[in-house]
């Protein structure tokens, strides 16, 4: 079985922008979400959504957990 390759697709942005949040629209914690801004900025698209790509729901962001015990000891220096 391939690996699923990221698939951004054009997205028009609302006229209330506002009232947009990205986070329904895109992972930025997606490991590929960087190649997806380039296809994007290469395509000349005003804006790009992640909703029908495979690898939307894989990467999450991380938690406090996931930097609770990687953080050097500080010591109280500044």
């Amino acid at each position: 079985m391939p690996c699923p390759q990221p698939r951004p697709t054009k997205f028009h942005l609302p006229l209330r922008a506002e009232t947009f949040s990205i986070e329904e629209h895109r992972n930025v914690h997606c490991r590929f979400y960087g190649g997806c801004i380039d296809v994007a900025v290469r395509q000349d698209w005003e804006s790009f959504t992640c909703a029908k790509c495979p690898l939307f729901q894989q990467d999450k962001a991380p938690g406090a957990s996931s930097f609770a015990f990687t953080q050097p000891a500080n010591f109280g220096q500044p």
